[in-house]
């Protein structure tokens, strides 16, 4: 089966959205940004940017992208177990990276889910249709409501629940390790009750969108301007949720954000495969696409390093612009460095290592 050049692209996409919202909480995992008492205008222009065209939309996308790309190795492979194996090595993967260099992984949910979706390949459209709506709006629900029973007053620079913070931050190596081991714990025991259902829907919606053709002819026309529509008046309610700025409603704002960033997603895949019919290669996006986990993995290692060795203060100097520029740098640099690496190795140094895993794994089992 050829490649699908549109999944890398827009994989490309995605792993370079994700590290717009990651860059955060890098420094601080627990807490993500500090808001100053006198909140910037700079800081407010990059928060409700994020809210309005970043928050959600490229963990759906990626969601999105792991359905289309379950779909992909049981029409090439027809072997069930083989993909079993490959989803079994991305949760080691995921346990490596957030017990080791940091707490919020996205792979270990994303394997598990993906185990779920497996037993929906052969399934009608219909059913996974129904499913997936199902599955997306309960996991929705589940952190509205979980989300509710307990709502802490956000974290301000300088308050003494910021120097708390600042106290418990890890100071050494090891440190940093049992940080990382009691936060990614937590991460663990919370994403069957929360994270793991919206992204097992949100597959199923991928497999469909594969099967009907949406990554390679985009959304049928009839649905853009109801999925315009929806963007439209889901971005408004949180606009109006951000004005009144009421702290006990922030979950139902994330709720309505991860709704919205659903409908966002379909709609940038659609924008990708449309411009690439008409003859837009996106090369460099591409290579991002085809070293996905190369990339993610990376960016958690340079950014823990740039915050822990080069800037291990900038929870406290740096306002969000600080923060987007350094994400900007990242971004370069990977833009940069995929395609020239392409030219010489046909697969990532990480995406080498999961396939001969796999292998392994799949030689032991018929031996």
């Amino acid at each position: 089966m050829q490649r699908n050049t549109n999944l890398d692209v827009i994989r490309g996409i995605a792993v370079l959205g994700l590290l717009f919202l990651n860059i955060y909480y890098f420094a601080i995992f627990e807490t993500g940004y500090i808001n100053l008492a006198i909140v910037p205008l700079s800081d407010t222009v990059i928060d409700w940017m994020n809210a309005l065209l970043f928050d959600g939309r490229f963990r759906s996308l990626f969601c999105l992208l792991f359905g289309a790309a379950l779909y992909i190795q049981i029409e090439k492979y027809k072997d069930i177990e083989k993909i079993k194996t490959r989803l079994f090595w991305i949760v080691v993967f995921g346990l490596l990276h957030g017990y080791l260099l940091w707490p919020g992984d996205i792979l270990v949910t994303y394997g598990l889910a993906g185990y779920l979706a497996v037993k929906y390949l052969e399934v009608s459209d219909r059913k996974l249709m129904l499913h997936g709506v199902a599955y997306g709006v309960g996991g929705v629900t589940m952190m509205l409501l979980l989300g509710s029973i307990d709502i802490a007053e956000p974290v301000i620079r300088g308050s003494e629940a910021y120097y708390k913070v600042i106290d418990d931050l890890p100071r050494d190596a090891l440190g940093h390790f049992i940080h990382n081991g009691v936060f990614y714990s937590i991460m663990l025991l919370v994403t069957p009750l929360i994270t793991l259902w919206y992204s097992l829907g949100i597959m199923l919606a991928g497999i469909y969108c594969f099967k009907t053709g949406v990554f390679d002819v985009g959304l049928p026309k009839r649905l853009v301007p109801l999925a315009w529509l929806i963007v439209v008046l889901l971005s408004i309610v949180t606009m109006y949720l951000k004005v009144i700025n009421i702290y006990a409603l922030s979950v139902l704002l994330d709720s309505v954000i991860w709704l919205n960033a659903f409908v966002c997603a379909l709609l940038m895949i659609h924008g990708v495969v449309r411009l690439r019919l008409k003859g837009f290669t996106f090369r460099w996006l591409q290579g991002v696409g085809r070293l996905a986990l190369t990339c993610y993995i990376s960016q958690s290692l340079l950014a823990v390093s740039f915050f822990y060795w080069l800037a291990p203060s900038a929870y406290e100097q740096y306002t969000r612009v600080e923060y987007f520029a350094v994400a900007v740098l990242l971004t370069l640099i990977q833009l940069l460095l995929a395609p020239i690496y392409l030219r010489f190795f046909s697969q990532g140094p990480l995406e080498y290592m999961l396939r001969k895993l796999c292998a392994m794994k799949q030689e032991r089992q018929y031996v």
